[in-house]
């Protein structure tokens, strides 16, 4: 009986509903406002399972393919919880985290950057996805979202770089400089990341090089990589000397690290 009955309700959140329309960001999909009957149901789910995040849990488990239902009834019968509804639904369904941060955003329950950081924060091997259909969503926030990604999750900031590199082909110097700004200790693995999604082209990899030893002239174990990196692609140690020295080196540091591997 109890199995009907949410049979029954499960069909009334996907069909009863207002005929307006919550729409924002890029191309995203318009989502119908729920009707007084599903945020009903939601509720009356809640009062059983005593928290809005096991109600949605367990909703999004058997239901996945209902997630941006569940997920949109969810927070307009809860908007002040916002966070632990982002939580739980993608900790159910991570794989469903674009449309999650989809209907967050469109529902304007906080910053872009808040919404990504809730994301990747309840799903980390999913950051990298969650980062991409923020920025997707909300692209005047782009440098916002990555750099509120990559330090809620820096273990992850090169999947994070990686994915929307390859999303985000024109922004590769944007992304690369952004992410390691914030996250400076895992830099080089930031690049080494990123000098794979650029293989083919020589031009891009030794500027990214570049760039990467001013960000992280600081760290002495970076530096010494990326000039080994430098030396094995060829690249005039004048133009390695030139970034460092920008980044705060002076001529003494930087000849030390050169002399090394020229």
């Amino acid at each position: 009986m109890r199995s009907l009955y949410l049979t029954c309700a499960i069909a009334v959140m996907s069909s009863q509903c207002y005929a307006t329309s919550i729409s924002q960001g890029a191309e995203s999909e318009d989502l119908i406002e729920p009707s007084k009957k599903s945020i009903h149901f939601f509720k009356s789910q809640v009062s059983n399972s005593r928290s809005i995040g096991n109600a949605l849990k367990s909703l999004l488990t058997r239901y996945p393919e209902k997630t941006t239902d569940f997920v949109s009834v969810a927070l307009t019968a809860y908007p002040e919880d916002y966070k632990e509804i982002i939580a739980a639904s993608v900790s159910a369904n991570p794989s469903f985290v674009d449309e999650i941060i989809m209907v967050a955003t469109q529902y304007q329950v906080a910053k872009p950057a808040v919404i990504v950081e809730i994301a990747v924060n309840a799903e980390p091997s999913y950051a990298g996805l969650a980062t991409n259909a923020a920025c997707y969503y909300s692209p005047e926030y782009f440098n916002e979202i990555v750099r509120a990604a990559v330090l809620a999750q820096p273990d992850s900031a090169d999947q994070i770089a990686q994915k929307l590199v390859k999303a985000y082909p024109n922004k590769t110097m944007e992304i690369l400089v952004t992410t390691i700004k914030e996250v400076p200790l895992v830099g080089k693995y930031v690049l080494d990341a990123l000098l794979a999604t650029v293989v083919d082209d020589s031009e891009k990899s030794e500027d990214m090089i570049i760039v990467s030893i001013e960000q992280l002239a600081q760290f002495p174990g970076a530096v010494d990589r990326l000039v080994e990196l430098a030396s094995e692609r060829n690249i005039d140690s004048e133009r390695l000397k030139a970034s460092a020295i920008k980044g705060g080196l002076n001529d003494v540091e930087i000849a030390s690290v050169i002399n090394k591997y020229y």
